[in-house]
Parts: C-alpha cells; sequence; structure tokens
C-alpha cells in the first residue's frame, strides 16, 4: 500500500545506515494505522521488537534498517511517531474554517 507524500514526515539521519548495498540517509515516516500497531503486536513478543517493526512498516523499509540507527537518529524517529499520535493545539495550530 502506498501513501500520499504529504503524509509523511522525514527524519534525516545524523548517521546514515548501510544494509547490504543500500545506504539510507532519509527515512520518511507515514503516519500509524491501527493495522500497523497490530501487526508489529502479532509478530513480535518483547516490546523493543514491536517499536522496531512498527518504526520499519512507518519507513517502509526493512527492520534490518531500524537495527542499525544510531540511538540518536532512533530518538528522533520515536518523536516523529509520538508527535503523529498527539493531537493538535487548538491554539494556532489547526487550520480555520
Amino acid at each position: 500500500m502506498t501513501y500520499p507524500a504529504a503524509e509523511k514526515t522525514e527524519v534525516k539521519l545524523d548517521y546514515p545506515v548501510t544494509v547490504g548495498s543500500q545506504t539510507i540517509e532519509v527515512l520518511a515516516l507515514r503516519r500509524p494505522k491501527v493495522r500497523d500497531q497490530l501487526i508489529a503486536n502479532k509478530q513480535n513478543k518483547i516490546d523493543a521488537d514491536k517499536e522496531v517493526h512498527l518504526m520499519a512498516l512507518l519507513a517502509e523499509v526493512d527492520p534490518a534498517v531500524i537495527q542499525e540507527l544510531d540511538m540518536d537518529d532512533y530518538t528522533e524517529v520515536q518523536k516523529v511517531i509520538v508527535g503523529f499520535r498527539q493531537k493538535r493545539l487548538a491554539s494556532g495550530t489547526s487550520s480555520e474554517g
């Protein structure tokens, strides 16, 4: 399944990752769906593995890419995902209609 680019947030990696012959410098994360969380939960028993799997689904990369991230970059990806789940503040950030 593909998602519109506008629904994605890019994270530029401070420490690019090479997996196989591919070097990843940017991860484009889409907003999570309930099914993403269900898939991550069903396929993993350990919470950390669930989180890695969810990140991989949202970035549309192999989990090995997420596993190779520097911890600083991993933290930035976590922040983006948390940001997706926070409601917009009513003061100034919502669109006026």
